[in-house]
């Protein structure tokens, strides 16, 4: 299985980010070798926003003293509508780029109270500074909308992982009408790592199924970041599986996991056995915790 099918998530490159993050932002000379490594090994697209801190301003530099070339995709923030052509414009001049890959509507919320932001991209796409335009959801009824409405997505990206399976019964319907799917949150910002004994209260629903993980791992001896990961990868309707980094270590550890695709591939109906429907649980932004 080769690395082409990650996406690089950029969050840690220009904040604190994810619960398993004990090290905050990424220095900018590590974020470097990172991006090197990301590209040896064949991995072409970033996934970015303008809500990410200075991750923007730090890929740029990476793009000015490289000379290469990543497929970027980002995402638009809450603002009025007559700031955002600025704040887009803003954003490439950072990123020393000409066009966007793709560039998503971060907020549905957003979306809906000023549903004229849609024109704005179209029009955006239309002057080739985006080749994609979509959403980045939370939840199915966000794509129920959005496909009842007949707007003309060419990308999307959903959280996907072993515990989080409410978007896979439209993931046929969006092959079949051309849209480009990528998916997030494979290891719930990196709950899947904690030990399940340590773990708030808050989780108590979902220790249970954070153990046998663990057991399966063991008895499998395929490690959990490889049955996380694997399991979207493997899907054949994902086309790029976005996952964030702390380390050029980390990144190291990512695309090594995935020589376990064929380990995984026999025991895929196992994970999908993990599901789990609360949204308390698997929306990390709904969760009442102390992250220290």
């Amino acid at each position: 299985m080769k690395p082409n099918k990650i996406a690089l998530g950029t969050a840690q490159f220009g904040m604190d980010y994810g619960i398993n993050n004990q090290r905050g932002k990424i220095p900018e000379k590590e974020v470097f070798e990172i991006l090197y490594e990301a590209l040896s090994s064949g991995i072409d697209t970033l996934d970015s926003a303008y809500a990410y801190g200075d991750s923007e301003a730090v890929i740029g530099n990476f793009i000015r003293e490289s000379r290469k070339d990543f497929k970027i995709v980002s995402k638009s923030p809450k603002c009025e509508i007559k700031e955002m052509e600025s704040i887009f414009d803003s954003s490439l001049k950072q990123l020393g780029i000409n066009a966007f890959y793709g560039y998503l509507i971060h907020s549905f919320d957003h979306y809906r109270s000023y549903p004229e932001i849609w024109n704005k991209l179209e029009r955006l796409k239309s002057k080739e500074k985006i080749e994609k335009i979509g959403f980045s959801l939370y939840y199915t009824s966000e794509l129920d909308h959005i496909l009842e409405n007949n707007l003309n997505i060419d990308i999307i990206q959903v959280p996907y992982s072993i515990f989080d399976q409410r978007f896979a019964k439209y993931f046929q319907e969006l092959k079949n009408k051309d849209v480009e799917l990528h998916v997030r949150s494979v290891f719930l910002q990196g709950l899947v790592f904690r030990n399940p004994g340590e773990l708030d209260n808050y989780f108590t629903k979902i220790k249970d199924k954070l153990e046998n993980l663990n057991l399966l791992s063991i008895k499998q001896n395929i490690p959990i970041v490889a049955l996380c990961l694997n399991f979207a990868v493997l899907n054949s309707f994902v086309d790029k599986v976005v996952v964030g980094v702390d380390s050029l270590n980390n990144l190291k550890e990512i695309i090594s996991s995935l020589k376990y695709h064929g380990d995984v591939q026999n025991i895929i109906s196992k994970l999908s056995l993990f599901k789990e429907e609360d949204e308390n649980i698997i929306l990390p932004f709904n969760w009442k915790v102390n992250r220290s």
